[in-house]
């Protein structure tokens, strides 16, 4: 597994150089990324099913107890991710709308990562599967929680927030002898190939699903030059006002957690 998790923190540092990322650096008004927190409703709420999965079909007693530990601890991050929804006057969508084309990409995403969870052949995998999906959590949150800060928006969310992320570093997953235990698990070269593929495949389908978010966003900026009369929203509603059509508005140590 030390191998499995070396490629997960090159994968992930791969991972930090999405232009979605770079964007956040350059503190954009949040009103500009309207599209972001909505776009990701279906992966957060799939990501429930994600750890039950992984959960309910491990057999290892040590992997499971470690898989069982890391589900109970995300226990109603959904919620908090809707909360903030709420915060930022984000409506959610409908299932109409979650299942229409600006929300392909995060079904894509959260559809290939649950036929992981539910296709893998070893533990291991499943295991190796929550490892890689913690560590873009990880970039993700950092970045996003840095962002809000700078522009002042972190103190009424929660699931966006560093204190989501603060929680996410001190889970169980993340303690030296848990850390220490998960390296020291051998895995056979099938094993090993199987995990390998997997923590590549992970970060193929997350970086697809924030490059679909990257080019909604993109879209709405576009078409906020070529309407540059539109007065621009209050603060308070901000992200509510800046709608996309078809939406309604919004490693490990080496590196949270989405839901």
């Amino acid at each position: 597994m030390k191998t499995v998790q070396q490629h997960i923190v090159r994968q992930q540092q791969r991972f930090s150089d999405h232009s979605f990322f770079a964007r956040l650096e350059t503190d954009p008004p949040l009103e500009r990324l309207a599209p972001f927190p909505q776009c990701l409703t279906f992966f957060v709420m799939t990501f429930q099913d994600i750890l039950r999965f992984c959960d309910e079909r491990v057999t290892d007693p040590e992997i499971k107890r470690m898989v069982h530990r890391h589900r109970l601890e995300d226990a109603g991050h959904d919620r908090w991710f809707l909360g903030d929804l709420a915060a930022l006057g984000v409506e959610v969508p409908t299932p109409a709308q979650l299942f229409a084309e600006p929300h392909r990409a995060a079904r894509q995403a959260s559809f290939a990562l649950v036929s992981d969870a539910l296709c893998a052949r070893h533990d291991a995998c499943r295991l190796t599967l929550l490892l890689t999906l913690e560590s873009a959590g990880h970039v993700f949150f950092e970045r996003v929680a840095r962002y809000l800060e700078r522009i002042g928006e972190r103190s009424r969310l929660r699931y966006f927030s560093q204190t989501h992320l603060d929680v996410e570093r001190a889970h169980d997953v993340f303690e030296e002898d848990t850390d220490a235990r998960i390296e020291a698990i051998v895995l056979d070269r099938e094993a090993r190939a199987e995990a390998l593929q997997l923590v590549e495949r992970c970060y193929r389908e997350l970086t697809g699903m924030f490059d679909g978010i990257e080019a909604q966003i993109a879209a709405g900026a576009a078409r906020a030059v070529a309407s540059p009369s539109r007065p621009r929203p209050s603060r308070g509603t901000a992200i509510h006002a800046a709608r996309t059509p078809g939406l309604r508005p919004f490693a490990r140590r080496a590196s949270g957690r989405w839901a």
